[in-house]
């Protein structure tokens, strides 16, 4: 503090500066040797939603976003090409999927089933939303599409 002219110290709650808390969260998890040199963080903020980004890129491979946990719940089977980090990582994702019949689900936090869609479906039921299909609940689901 030495070092500086003038210092103030201002209150914010967690809730208003959630940009700080996850660097303070990121920085926890980190090991320093005070020694190297540290590169700086590049952060890119986004207008849209990371979801509304995944969406609509999906359509480049013609597989749906979660074909790779699809074929690993369903024949316990490893992507082309998959590193054994890869393998291990897909391992723990697929834990919290459920197949019904050719249907795969996600499991909640409170143990509800979610299910998966590919970008098409989702498309649908975010335009069936906006269009009043759900009444006075769309309102609810207006973050899902910023456009």
């Amino acid at each position: 503090m030495d070092e500086f002219d003038d210092i103030t110290f201002y209150y914010l709650p967690r809730d208003e500066n959630q940009m700080a808390d996850a660097l303070a969260s990121l920085a926890s998890m980190i090991q320093v040797n005070k020694l190297e040199v540290m590169n700086p963080i590049q952060m890119i903020i986004y207008e849209t939603l990371a979801h509304c980004n995944s969406i609509e890129e999906e359509g480049k491979d013609d597989h749906p976003w979660y074909q790779n946990i699809l074929q690993y719940v369903k024949n316990r089977e490893y992507p082309d090409q998959a590193t054994e980090t890869d393998k291990r990582t897909l391992r723990r994702i697929a834990i919290e999927y459920v197949l019904d019949g050719d249907v795969l689900y996600k499991r909640g936090k409170d143990q509800v089933l979610l299910r998966c869609v590919d970008a098409v479906k989702a498309k649908k039921i975010i335009e069936e939303v906006h269009e009043g299909i759900c009444g006075t609940h769309a309102n609810v689901l207006q973050w899902l599409d910023r456009s």
